[in-house]
């Protein structure tokens, strides 16, 4: 086998060097260009960085070290390659000396199975990079998302394909080993004895060793499967030892002219820091270090810088990131390293008692870092210093203190630097008392130590979990709980897995529990349970049974016992309820996070906030424990700020007013008092819908959905015709200070559900039994925005009418630049706009303080504007909430339109609402003015009007015939007759009416109207009597009635009878022909052009 010497030698060949023979590389600022030697191109894309040594192709994925690039252009292996290298560049080869048959064994056994996990990287890579593929579409979605996709080609970032097979097939067609692949768990057998691929449906992060070579994976699953561990990785095997590798080795050991390694949390972590450029970033793999691990370390530095995360933990003065740092901090100064810390700043948080008060936030280096930038401002501290800060903020006894200045003095005579010595003795003594004093605790501290051999460990954590276990009556062996017995009676194994509680989730009508269940075959699971679930031994076992081998043997008492054990330290936090503002805490909540303070906070991955108020919150639609399960929190997972969109707010409105026009203009600033709603309700004790009417192909709904890509976006508004009202309520009520969009408004919609939309306007839901409190009534509040779409003016019901915001739409047809515009908004949309939502919520402060006065002067300011016009109270104070929302924030709103301009166009709305809402007024009070002279005897039936049964209607001058599917009343107007009665009406009114013309051409919009058509009348005389002629007929005196054959209006009767309660059937005529077909038994002739029907004395 090659020496390690001789393989750090080829390591440390320049990469451009050993490129020479295979491409010829061009200079482009920091890095070298050429054609791509792995697939035929005319265009360069093989990127070299002669500072990392490393390589890329941005075609073809390909990426890694002069070494991997020998592998793959020669087909060699790794040792072949360094062979061949090391030959090419007349490198002296060693070979370690081999004493014995069973050492080289082993070396031969490391070997195949690096070299099986070589093949395995291989498929891998490729599934990843495989085309034509959904499956690997959607993982490189997943891998580019998170990391620039040159950093994938250059980490070996693969896929694990969903079906298992592949890679098994992948693995005979090779003929690798059987034997490699379980030890490596490549493969897996269960229980019945089926083989089965370890790695399915998963993004494989390689885990390497020094030289570069693949040990081991860490792979995140991201299927559908609810049940699937997030992470799984490689079990320990000869390769690879998870207390003794290094994350980030590999390329940390290149950096030789690095000053320091820099420390951080996990493989995630480590991640970010590569790709913004910090390769001498590493981790453990696990919390603590080993001294195995920081002996690896000083081969390569002596110098470290750890960032903590900034965790929050309720109960403890330090959260869990913190204590890692102060514990393996520690270790490192012990160890002889020279330490430094990074410390990311705390959010400051209200603690809610007051304006001054604040409590630190959580923050953390995934989330913190995205660039050099972000790490640079970070302030470096010296280890010991920080510690002895931290210490010191805790201390609140002189006994404490002097426990501080022990714990601090004894970690300084491990400082063998006299300058850094120097240094901390000047800082430490700004902290705490004087340098004297840190002198002399330091020399103090020496003396003990050479007398008590530095013994000064504190007592071991698993000391302490056992002697509370005990107290309980329990102990733990292998990953099984056991109960102690009374007096000589034998311990018992009361199940097979052990519990870690997490959080107990607040909640007054739903409280749960958050654990980590791990049983005796090492594997994990998540779960949540809820208090009737741990209270009841049956619900138990069936839910920890329900997510895989997890056995409870024993009776309630024991799990009693063990609830107790767990509950005692268990951590806490609240589970938001509703999203959007949470007026209570202050904060703004999406399905993935909090807002607060203008900082948006992401949920870890089980669902919880850490450091609002100083609290922790429970969100569960993004936690582990459900991530897979599609079926539930459907809203929430729509809800969520993704910053995938940068556009400006000025330039959004602008797009949004190049399609809509003025339109858009009002909507936007419907959309600025949604966010704001409660304020504004406060004020005003009412919120308008929005009513976006219009034909279908005007752009009404697109302009709803766009205004709702401010919360969620690719959801299609729920269609009001086959929605209930429950189903309603449910919608509108889910969130607080957002927008829902409702299509598909008509005005023969259930009268129920007109009702739900009328009580919106005060902030009532629906009215439900409360099942889960003391049974009484209670009403669902709503606090959310509601924009209405439909193809129907809602002016048939007057209630609803003056309720909204009323904006038409007409244009129905649109040129090429017009459509590219639409487009472009709708692919906008489409990404969200949840960032400017944040943008616009930072400003709720001002908008809380400024609102009301500001919205009473634009009340005055539009009152007066309108002062010789009669508008409708409602109608007034629904337009004036838009306008007093835009004026309290133009200043700090860079929109492309002013307050004037705004002004002007609710002016105008408000007319054309109002004039609409006159002319719907009107008709109404003609049908009834109709219903209360049919009552009195003035409006006769034939003779002003008649209903006629038919099946088919075509009115004067249509092409075509209204089809009906059964007969349908259709109701026939007398014109002139009912003209007449309509005029004797206004003589004698005191208000003023509009005139008959004005009338009809509101009658001939309303939806009921059919059209004209001539039909059969009585005339009837001034007494009301109908006319008539006494002819002889066959020697019998008749009383002939003379009918004539004017215009008539004619409408659909059951609409009337709906909208406005008419009832005007006296006697039914069912006719199965034309008009033209006879209506009665009784005789009819025709004289003169009129028609006369007979009936006798």
């Amino acid at each position: 086998m090659i020496s390690e010497s001789t393989i750090s030698k080829v390591r440390e060949l320049s990469i451009t060097d050993v490129l020479e023979p295979y491409v010829r590389l061009s200079r482009k600022g920091s890095t070298l260009m050429g054609i791509c030697p792995f697939h035929e191109e005319r265009t360069g894309s093989f990127s070299v960085s002669p500072g990392k040594n490393l390589f890329h192709c941005f075609s073809c994925n390909r990426g890694g070290d002069a070494i991997t690039f020998i592998m793959e252009k020669e087909n060699l292996s790794f040792m072949e390659a360094i062979e061949f290298l090391a030959r090419r560049y007349n490198i002296p080869i060693e070979y370690v000396e081999e004493q014995d048959k069973e050492q080289v064994a082993k070396v031969q056994h490391k070997e195949t199975l690096l070299a099986t996990l070589g093949h395995a990287q291989d498929f891998f890579v490729g599934s990843l990079q495989a085309l034509g593929n959904d499956e690997s579409r959607l993982a490189r979605e997943y891998a580019y998302g998170r990391w620039p996709e040159e950093f994938c080609s250059v980490a070996g970032i693969g896929y694990a394909p969903r079906d298992g097979g592949a890679f098994m097939e992948f693995c005979r067609t090779k003929g690798l080993d059987d034997d490699s692949l379980f030890e490596l768990g490549l493969l897996r057998r269960g229980d019945d004895g089926h083989v089965y691929a370890m790695f399915r449906n998963r993004i494989m992060i390689p885990i390497r060793n020094k030289w570069g070579r693949i040990i081991a994976y860490t792979a995140r699953y991201i299927g559908n499967n609810p049940k699937a561990p997030k992470y799984i990785n490689s079990p320990n095997c000869a390769v690879y030892a998870k207390g003794e590798c290094l994350f980030g080795i590999d390329r940390a050991c290149r950096e030789r002219n690095a000053e320091y390694f820099i420390i951080v949390e996990g493989a995630p972590d480590v991640l970010r820091m590569q790709s913004i450029g910090y390769d001498n970033t590493v981790a453990a793999l696990g919390t603590a270090w080993t001294d195995n691990q920081f002996e690896r370390l000083k081969k390569y530095t002596s110098s470290l810088c750890f960032i903590p995360d900034t965790d929050i933990c309720e109960g403890k003065p330090f959260g869990p990131g913190f204590e890692a740092v102060m514990a393996n901090g520690t270790a490192a100064v012990r160890k002889g390293f020279h330490v430094t810390v990074r410390e990311l700043p705390f959010a400051e948080i209200p603690d809610g008692k007051n304006g001054w008060d604040v409590k630190p936030g959580k923050n953390d280096a995934d989330s913190f870092i995205h660039c050099r930038e972000d790490y640079t401002s970070l302030k470096e501290k010296l280890f010991i210093v920080w510690l002895a800060q931290k210490r010191f903020l805790v201390a609140d006894s002189l006994v404490e203190e002097r426990k501080c200045v022990s714990e601090i003095a004894d970690l300084m005579r491990y400082v063998k630097d006299q300058l850094v010595f120097n240094q901390c003795i000047d800082e430490l003594a700004k902290i705490y008392g004087k340098v004297k004093l840190w002198r002399d605790a330091v020399t103090q501290a020496r003396g003990e130590a050479r007398k008590r051999q530095d013994k000064l460990t504190p007592m071991d954590e698993r000391q302490r979990e056992a002697e509370l276990l005990r107290q309980h009556g329990l102990f733990i062996r292998e990953n099984c709980y056991y109960a102690t017995g009374d007096d000589d009676e034998e311990p018992s194994r009361i199940s097979n897995f052990i519990m870690e509680p997490l959080f107990h989730i607040e909640d007054e009508n739903n409280g749960t529990r958050i654990f980590r269940m791990r049983n005796t075959y090492n594997i994990c699971r998540v779960i949540e349970l809820r208090e009737s679930e741990l209270c009841s031994l049956n619900s138990f076992q069936q839910k920890v049974g329900s997510v895989g081998n997890y056995v409870w043997l024993a009776k309630i008492d024991k799990l009693n016992r063990v609830k107790e054990y767990l509950y005692s330290k268990t951590d806490t936090a609240e589970r938001v309820r509703k999203l959007g503002w949470n007026s209570a805490e202050g904060f703004f909540a999406f399905g993935n996070g909090l807002l607060a303070d203008g900082r948006f906070q992401t949920v870890d991955d089980l669902g919880i906030v850490r450091g609002i108020n100083g609290k922790a919150y429970y969100i569960p639609a993004m936690s582990k424990i459900y991530i897979h399960n599609p079926e539930i929190f459907q809203f929430e997972r729509l809800m969520v700020h993704e910053n995938r969109n940068g556009i400006k707010l000025y330039d959004y409105v602008k797009e949004l007013m190049e399609v809509f026009g003025e339109n858009a203009c009002v909507a936007f600033c419907y959309l600025l008092s949604t966010l704001f709603r409660d304020i504004v309700f406060k004020r005003t004790r009412h919120f308008p819908i929005l009513n976006l009417f219009g034909e279908k192909g005007t752009g009404k709904t697109t302009l709803a959905t766009s205004l709702q890509a401010f919360f969620l976006h690719g959801v299609d508004p729920p269609n009001l015709g086959v929605t209930s009202v429950p189903a309603m309520n449910d919608r509108v009520s889910q969130a607080v200070n957002t927008l829902v969009v409702l299509d598909e408004y008509k005005n023969d919609l259930d009268i129920r559900k007109i009702a739900y939309l009328k009580g919106l306007w005060g902030g009532g839901g629906q009215t439900k039994k409360n099942t889960g409190t003391d049974g009484m009534a209670a009403q669902t509040i709503v606090s959310t925005g509601v924009v209405l779409c439909g193809q129907d003016k809602p002016t048939q019901d007057m209630a609803l009418y003056t309720r909204v915001l009323f904006l038409a739409f007409s244009k129905t047809s649109f040129s090429q630049m017009e459509k590219s515009r639409y487009e472009d908004l709708v692919a906008l949309c489409n990404l969200g706009l949840t960032h400017l939502t944040i943008e616009i919520l930072n400003h709720r402060e001002l908008f809380e303080k400024n609102f009301p006065d500001t919205y009473s002067v634009v009340k005055r300011e539009l009152a007066a504007k309108m002062e010789d016009e009669t508008i409708h109270d409602r109608i007034f104070g629904n337009w004036v909430i838009p306008l007093a929302t835009f004026r309290t924030l133009e200043t700090v709103l860079d929109v492309p339109f002013n307050y004037t301009t705004l002004f002007d166009t609710a002016v105008k709305g408000m007319r054309v609402q109002n004039e609409l809402a006159q002319e719907s007024s009107e008709v109404a009070d003609f049908w009834n003015m109709l219903q209360g002279f049919q009552t009195m005897g003035k409006c006769v039936e034939k003779a002003h009007y008649r209903i006629r049964y038919l099946k088919s209607f075509r009115p004067l001058g249509g092409k075509e015939e209204i089809e009906f599917m059964e007969a349908r009343p259709i109701l026939y107007l007398n014109m002139a007759a009912v003209a007449s009665l309509f005029n004797s009406r206004n003589q004698n009114a005191t208000a003023n009416r509009s005139n008959w013309s004005t009338i009809m051409s509101y009658l001939k919009s309303h939806p009921s109207f059919l059209g004209l058509k001539q039909d059969r009348f009585t005339i009837l005389l001034p007494n009301g009597l109908p006319d008539y002629t006494i002819e002889v007929s066959g020697g019998e005196q008749v009383r002939k009635v003379k009918v004539n054959r004017p215009k008539a209006l004619c409408f659909d009767y059951l609409q009337l009878k709906e909208a406005f309660g008419l009832e005007l059937e006296m006697e039914v005529v069912a006719d199965t022909e034309d008009v033209s077909s006879s209506e009665s038994d009784m005789p009819e002739i025709y004289a003169d052009n009129t028609t006369q029907g007979e009936l006798p004395f």
